[in-house]
């Protein structure tokens, strides 16, 4: 059993928000490349990376901050939700409560409290501050199913590889539901389908949000042993 693999399988967690210590392309491609060994459908590595920094990055937090601003309705390439089953909202909205608990404790115990709040709507479209934004995408010649399941493979591999070198990461649909901005920043990509995008960065971790203690179901909440 190797014991630092399996503590990152649990230590891993969503990250929030991010200091501005820049992530060196070196260390970036180390991620990317090792990551690359994800499992994908008959070896089809059917999953396209592009990633984002500096002024295009910039640009792109911008755009993003706009649009989320003014309501512009999401035109995501796949369209991932929405989640309406009572039993995933609940889930869903039990998460959302423990992590604006948690941040709103922490900021009654601050002496400065204005530097605590945090806000997912404010948040979100600023990409947590990261500075490294990773979008996955899928040519439209590729079965969107296969597509979709390999580009998760990748994504927890980026995950992985990312958080054993000391860095965060959020893998989050939201950052790309305005697929026409993520294609002002990379050209050429018509054909292709914006899956996911990661942000990636050096977790803040004085910041509550990235703090709030988590959760998981039980075995016996999903897991079925046929004998």
């Amino acid at each position: 059993m190797n014991a630092a693999f399996n503590s990152a399988l649990v230590e891993r967690r969503a990250v929030r928000q991010y200091t501005s210590q820049p992530v060196p392309e070196t260390l970036v491609r180390e991620i990317l490349a090792e990551a690359r060994w994800a499992p994908s459908a008959s070896n089809t590595q059917c999953t396209y990376a592009y990633v984002l920094s500096g002024e295009p990055l910039a640009r792109f937090r911008a755009d993003l901050q706009e649009w989320s601003a003014s309501d512009v309705p999401p035109a995501p390439d796949i369209e991932m939700g929405p989640v309406n089953a009572e039993l995933y909202l609940a889930r869903r909205d039990a998460l959302f409560g423990a992590r604006a608990g948690f941040v709103a404790t922490e900021a009654a115990k601050s002496s400065n409290p204005g530097d605590v709040p945090w806000s997912p709507m404010v948040a979100g479209p600023a990409i947590f501050g990261a500075p490294v934004f990773i979008v996955l995408a899928i040519g439209r010649d590729y079965p969107t199913g296969f597509g979709l399941f390999d580009t998760g493979l990748l994504a927890q591999s980026v995950a992985l590889a990312a958080h054993g070198r000391g860095l965060g990461t959020c893998i989050v649909a939201s950052l790309i539901r305005y697929a026409e901005l993520v294609r002002r920043q990379i050209p050429g990509t018509e054909n292709k389908n914006f899956v996911i995008g990661i942000a990636l960065g050096y977790p803040d971790w004085d910041a509550p949000v990235n703090r709030f203690p988590r959760e998981r179901l039980a075995l016996e909440e999903w897991v079925t042993f046929v004998k």
